[in-house]
């Protein structure tokens, strides 16, 4: 089956065009529909205001052909600026960074707005009318006065002070990637030939991991093991373009979750499940401010983690690996020199599956959030117009996402099922350590056998005195933990902001 939108998976140009009323749209009907909210005063529902910002900023990603670690950066610093903006207004939860004292009286709505529109303007430049248009229109519902400015100086220099702090995080480093020939190495592929993609990403620092590596997932199999010939098997046949048994429902799925060039992205599929819990429990300014900050949190550093992964495995694609078997060493792999994917694949190394890394990531948060993995949702789909699926738990659709790549031809089973894996582990460990409730920060010390055990919220730094009166606070190594001899001099601990 060849669904009629392969063309902005498959082209880049033709991506673009199409691209172009679908920005403008959403971006005139969010004006018009902030406009209403103006003349109806205060009463606009709140987590609107929010999912306002986060769809403009989606179809800045589509048009601009954003790549998926690009896309989650950008919205990871937005959300967190209209986080940072809103709850440091006296919200009830730790700041992801501190800004200052805030104006005292300042408009939590005036302080998002202005945070938004300076992270959009300055990430997406092209659509700077855009966001000013919807700026004014957020700030016309509002009374002129103080609370007003103050909101609007107060957004802005939250939102200054991340981009400021992202300026030098790598994600514009350029790095010297040179390809191999060497069997199992990555190289790029047919029929496009594209360098890779990114290969700068490893080095980004992360928003909340200690480093990029810190998740870091073993290595893929052997190419002279089982399992290798098992997953090799497996996506010969069902991520065949002309595949003979893959079902209409697993094609779907493929095209369903392509997220190739001018669409939305995985993080923003994500996104869209975000918005969709958010109204679901009528969230205030501050809980759907943090609902989509940890989800992007959780997908932005998703995007370093499976990147790291990528070049340091540099495991070559599929359709590498069934048009070269003859050079894996295995004899039971035999070689197709025509075998093709369904669906494009992807310009960077293989291992593991950003698909099921994003995926397993923000289902994590979005469960951590709600409280349940279990929430009725349905999605549409950029790369397949007119399909609508739907789920009952966040896992599900991480699933299902993860298995697409399979059924795309562009992945093998480990890639997603060690994706999955560290998507998980990335999810607990944002919403266990950020962007967490005042009320419910503290510092746990044990001893266990002839240690003392600190553990505390990563988030924070863990400081330390031997006296109290008079004495110095100095920060001690560890992220989130740290252990030491039990029969050491006894000290004072608390902890700390930067």
């Amino acid at each position: 089956m060849q669904p009629q939108n392969a063309g902005p998976t498959q082209n880049p140009d033709s991506g673009r065009f199409r691209w172009i009323g679908r920005l403008l749209r959403p971006a005139l009907r969010s004006a018009l529909l902030l406009l209403a909210a103006a003349a109806a005063g205060p009463n606009v529902r709140a987590e609107d205001r929010v999912i306002a910002w986060n769809q403009l900023a989606l179809d800045a990603i589509r048009f601009a052909n954003t790549p998926p670690p690009t896309a989650a950066r950008q919205l990871a610093i937005l959300h967190l600026a209209l986080f940072d903006a809103v709850n440091g207004l006296g919200g009830p939860y730790l700041n992801y960074r501190p800004h200052g004292p805030p104006p005292a009286g300042a408009s939590p709505t005036a302080a998002a707005a202005a945070a938004a529109n300076r992270v959009l303007r300055l990430t997406y430049p092209q659509f700077t009318l855009t966001f000013d248009a919807t700026l004014e229109a957020h700030l016309l519902a509002l009374p002129a006065g103080p609370a007003k400015t103050d909101g609007v100086a107060w957004g802005r220099k939250v939102a200054q002070d991340l981009l400021t702090e992202r300026d030098f995080d790598g994600a514009s480093f350029g790095i010297d990637y040179r390809t191999t020939d060497l069997p199992g190495h990555w190289r790029p592929t047919p029929p496009l030939f594209v360098s890779a993609l990114l290969p700068q990403w490893p080095g980004v620092q992360p928003f909340t991991l200690e480093r990029g590596d810190q998740f870091r997932p073993p290595p893929p199999p052997e190419f002279s093991s089982p399992a290798w010939l098992e997953e090799w098997n497996e996506v010969r046949v069902l991520g065949a373009a002309n595949s003979s048994v893959r079902t209409a429902e697993q094609t779907e799925i493929a095209w369903f979750w392509a997220d190739g060039v001018g669409t939305e992205t995985p993080p923003g599929h994500w996104n869209e499940v975000a918005a969709q819990l958010a109204r679901a429990r009528n969230l205030n300014d501050v809980d759907s401010a943090r609902l989509f900050a940890l989800v992007n949190l959780a997908l932005a550093d998703a995007g370093i983690a499976t990147w790291d992964a990528k070049y340091v495995y540099d495991l070559w694609r599929p359709i590498t690996a069934i048009r070269s078997a003859e050079t894996d060493s295995n004899p039971a792999t035999m070689a197709d020199p025509t075998w093709t994917p369904l669906i494009l694949t992807p310009p960077f190394p293989e291992y593991v599956s950003g698909h099921s890394t994003f995926s397993r990531a923000a289902a994590t948060a979005l469960a951590a959030v709600a409280g349940s993995d279990e929430f009725d949702f349905a999605l549409r789909s950029d790369g397949l117009f007119g399909a609508t699926r739907s789920w009952s738990r966040f896992s599900a659709a991480a699933l299902e996402a993860g298995r697409s790549r399979i059924y795309g031809g562009i992945h093998f089973s480990s890639a997603n099922r060690e994706g999955q894996k560290l998507g998980e582990s990335i999810g607990h460990f944002v919403t266990g350590n950020f962007l967490l409730p005042t009320a419910a920060v503290r510092l746990v010390i044990v001893r266990e056998k002839d240690q003392i055990v600190l553990r505390w919220p990563a988030a924070l730094q863990l400081q330390s005195c031997g006296q109290l009166v008079g004495g110095e606070w100095v920060r001690e190594p560890g992220y989130g933990f740290r252990s030491v001899p039990a029969d050491q001099p006894p000290r004072f601990y608390r902890l700390a902001r930067e």
